[in-house]
C-alpha cells in the first residue's frame, strides 16, 4: 500500500493523520496508524481524481478529512453501538460514489463490503482504490443499480449503508430486498424533515422493515447536526420487490 501523494497532499500527510486520529476519537473511534494510512490513501486518491471527474464538492484537505472520512467513521461508531463491535456477514454500500462510507467501513470492520455504483467512471475509480488498498480492506465493486443487485443477490447483506443517496422513502425500498432477516439499513442524512422521516417509516412498514432509531451527531468543528436513521428487517414485503430500476425514486410507495 502506498502513502498519499500529489500536490494537494505533500507535507499535509503527517498533519492530516494527526487531525484524522484526533477527530475520529471525538466521534468514538480509535484508529491504528495503519488504519489512518489506509483512510488517507483513499482520501488522497479521491482528491486527485476529483481534478478530472465529479466525485466531491470538497477539495480542501482538512475539510475533506472531517466532511468525508470522519463523517464515515461516525457511522462506524453507530454501527458498533447498535450491531456490535464485529460486523457479522457482508455489508453493501449503495450509490458509493467516491467510496464513503464504504471504504472506511471495510477498513475498520475487516469484513467484506460491496460497493454498488451505477456510474461507470466512478465504479472504475472505486476498483482502483480497492487495488491500492490491497489487503487493508476486503472490498468488492459492482457497477450496477441497487435493484439489479437485489435480483442477483436477494437477502445477501446484513448491513446496508447509504450516504445522502435518495430520500428516505426511496432508500428504504431499495434496501429492503437486499437485507437478510434481522439485517439493518443505516441511512446517513443531514437534517431530514419530520415529513421525510415519517414517509420513510410508512414505507418501511410496507417493505418489511421497521424504524429502529434516529441517531443525531455533530462533526468536530461543525455547528450542523447530521443523522443516521436505522431500520431493521422484521418480515416480508407486502408487495414484490425490487420494482423496476428507478421506480423507487420516481414513484415512491409513500
Amino acid at each position: 500500500m502506498k502513502h498519499p501523494t500529489g500536490a494537494k497532499w505533500g507535507n499535509h500527510f503527517e498533519e492530516s493523520g494527526r487531525q484524522l486520529a484526533d477527530a475520529a476519537a471525538e466521534v468514538g473511534v480509535q484508529l491504528t496508524p495503519e488504519q489512518v494510512a489506509s483512510l488517507l490513501l483513499h482520501l488522497g486518491m479521491v482528491l486527485e481524481a476529483n481534478r478530472t471527474m465529479n466525485l466531491t464538492r470538497i477539495d480542501d484537505v482538512e475539510a475533506a478529512v472531517v466532511g468525508h472520512v470522519v463523517d464515515s467513521l461516525a457511522l462506524v461508531a453507530v454501527i458498533r453501538e447498535i450491531a456490535g463491535p464485529v460486523v457479522e456477514g457482508e455489508s453493501v454500500d449503495l450509490g458509493s460514489g467516491a467510496g464513503f462510507p464504504g471504504f472506511p467501513l471495510a477498513i475498520l470492520s475487516g469484513s467484506r463490503v460491496t460497493l454498488v455504483e451505477s456510474v461507470g467512471k466512478k465504479a472504475m475509480f472505486l476498483r482502483s482504490v480497492a487495488a491500492e488498498l490491497d489487503n487493508s480492506a476486503d472490498v468488492a465493486v459492482l457497477g450496477a443499480r441497487a435493484e439489479e443487485v437485489a435480483l442477483e443477490r436477494p437477502g445477501a447483506f446484513q448491513i446496508v449503508t447509504a450516504r445522502a443517496l435518495a430520500a428516505l422513502p426511496s432508500l428504504v425500498e431499495l434496501a429492503a430486498p437486499l437485507l437478510s432477516a434481522g439485517g439493518r439499513l443505516f441511512a446517513m442524512k443531514g437534517q431530514p424533515s419530520p415529513e421525510e422521516i415519517a414517509r420513510g417509516r410508512e414505507v418501511a412498514v410496507l417493505v418489511g422493515l421497521t424504524e429502529e432509531r434516529v441517531e443525531r451527531y455533530r462533526l468536530p468543528g461543525s455547528a450542523r447536526d447530521r443523522s443516521v436513521i436505522v431500520y431493521r428487517k422484521k418480515g416480508e414485503p407486502l408487495r414484490p420487490l425490487p420494482r423496476r430500476p428507478g421506480m423507487a425514486q420516481r414513484k415512491p410507495l409513500a
